[in-house]
């Protein structure tokens, strides 16, 4: 019985109904190699952009590193803030300075520009003129110009 079976596909009818399948649907082993290929470019594109994103913001993360590193309360109306800055020789970089009141309220802001210099970390003093009694002081930001 089974002889008979195979000799009707051989014969056509079942060949004319695979052939008519793979019409309709497609070779199974295309989609595989296609869905392969698909993937591996989207793993490459991936990569790719992961590594712009690392290796791009990697440069511009470490250009300028800045700490507070003491303040005082000069009197009821100035405060003075100690900080330095780390900053590649020959750039120029602007400073926010801020000062608090005890309720964290802004009493006072200035903007310095540290000229360029020949050292990578250097320490300044900067005093900041308030509106009201400050309680401390903080260097908000600092950029390059």
């Amino acid at each position: 019985m089974t002889g008979s079976v195979s000799s009707a596909l051989d014969q056509g009818t079942g060949g004319e109904q695979g052939s008519t399948l793979d019409q309709r649907y497609g070779r199974a082993r295309g989609r595989r190699l296609d869905r392969r290929v698909a993937w591996i470019g989207a793993a490459v594109l991936l990569s790719i952009g992961l590594a712009v994103l690392f290796f791009g913001n990697w440069r511009t993360s470490s250009q300028i590193d800045f700490r507070d590193l003491a303040y005082s309360v000069v009197d009821d109306r100035t405060v003075s803030l100690s900080y330095e800055v780390s900053v590649q020789p020959g750039e120029t970089v602007l400073c926010a300075i801020e000062a608090l009141s005890p309720s964290f309220a802004q009493a006072g802001w200035k903007v310095i520009e540290i000229a360029p210099g020949e050292e990578r970390t250097r320490r300044f003093d900067t005093t900041v003129t308030t509106t009201v009694r400050a309680t401390t002081a903080q260097l908000r930001n600092c950029w390059i110009a």
